[in-house]
């Protein structure tokens, strides 16, 4: 699932199916097809390449969440040891 995600994430950086952002009205609601996999929402948009675009945001939040945790743990642990 995270080589999957992983996959995504470098894929939507050169390329996405469609605009994640945007805001076509006449396109609201429709289902799946070749030009829109997913599908489009309320405004309009892609889902899918929203769903591509959305896993590089959630990929840079954890690194930046484990991140902070390890650095965390790490100075406690250390002031632990001392």
């Amino acid at each position: 699932m995270t080589a999957f995600l992983l996959m995504c994430a470098i894929i939507s950086l050169f390329w996405t199916p469609g605009s994640a952002y945007d805001i076509t009205i006449a396109n609201r609601f429709l289902p799946s097809s070749a030009a829109h996999w997913l599908g489009t929402d309320q405004f309009g948009r892609d889902i899918a390449s929203m769903l591509m675009t959305g896993t590089q945001n959630s990929i840079v939040v954890a690194f930046v969440a484990v991140s902070i945790g390890l650095f965390i743990g790490v100075s406690l642990g250390l002031l632990a040891a001392a």
